[in-house]
């Protein structure tokens, strides 16, 4: 079974390959926790596939990892593939301390760096360039895994920083700062697509109802009309979500 959790479509792209390539099947972590999905330790693979956060972990990675359910039903092979915009330093070791394994294979992929709340994500055509390498690395990794590679590959410089950039995730992970502009239509996909159930509809307006969430960028890449901010710094840079670059 291979976990993935994906705020934007990179992760997820990345494990539905993986998946595809060793027969295995996609979860979505967010699923697994609501509905109690898990593999089995007679699997032969186990796979997770998340970005980096803060050079650390996601908060949902933590928490998933670290659940008696998963770290008792861990398959004969574990990897990890971690996607990133530059490195991921040490989340995999942060991973294997979750798990109280190390995986026998991690791999950190550079796609599109997405994370729009302090920086403006790249040109179209500059991210499909980024996918079309990050879809070449993916054959390699396809490869390693059928082939049970024992192996810590890609970018993982920044492993020193680690430690301390990670530890500045949580407090930065608050909601307070989102808001929907006077350009939203009331979809409500922010809510439907919030893996924390951060965000409920009133008034036909979302409303961050949690203080603090895993800030994936979810509701503020996909909305449709680019009507979620975060603060003054957003109303002019661009989103990204994986569907929309690759069209």
């Amino acid at each position: 079974m291979i976990y993935y959790f994906s705020g934007t479509g990179n992760s997820k792209h990345a494990a539905e390959v993986i998946a595809s390539a060793v027969n295995e099947t996609p979860v979505d972590i967010v699923d697994a926790i609501k509905n109690g999905i898990h593999g089995s330790a007679d699997d032969e693979i186990t796979g997770f596939v998340f970005p980096v956060y803060f050079w650390g972990l996601p908060e949902i990675i933590k928490r998933f990892a670290a659940m008696p359910e998963v770290n008792n039903s861990l398959g004969k092979y574990v990897f990890c593939v971690i996607t990133c915009g530059a490195d991921t330093g040490n989340a995999d070791k942060m991973l294997s301390k979750k798990l109280g394994r190390s995986p026998d294979y991690s791999f950190s992929l550079k796609m599109p760096d997405n994370y729009v709340v302090m920086y403006d994500p790249c040109e179209k055509e500059k991210a499909q360039k980024y996918l079309h390498h990050a879809d070449k690395e993916l054959e390699t990794i396809c490869k390693d895994i059928l082939n049970r590679e024992n192996a810590r590959k890609g970018s993982t410089n920044g492993s020193a920083k680690s430690a301390f950039v990670s530890l500045l995730y949580d407090p930065f992970r608050k909601t307070k700062k989102f808001y929907a502009d006077e350009s939203c239509v009331s979809c409500g996909l922010c809510a439907k697509i919030c893996p924390d159930n951060a965000i409920e509809i009133k008034n036909g307006k979302p409303v961050w109802v949690k203080s603090k969430c895993q800030h994936c960028t979810a509701c503020i890449n996909r909305c449709p009309k680019a009507s979620i901010q975060y603060g003054k710094g957003t109303q002019t840079r661009r989103r990204y979500n994986y569907e929309n670059t690759v069209d």
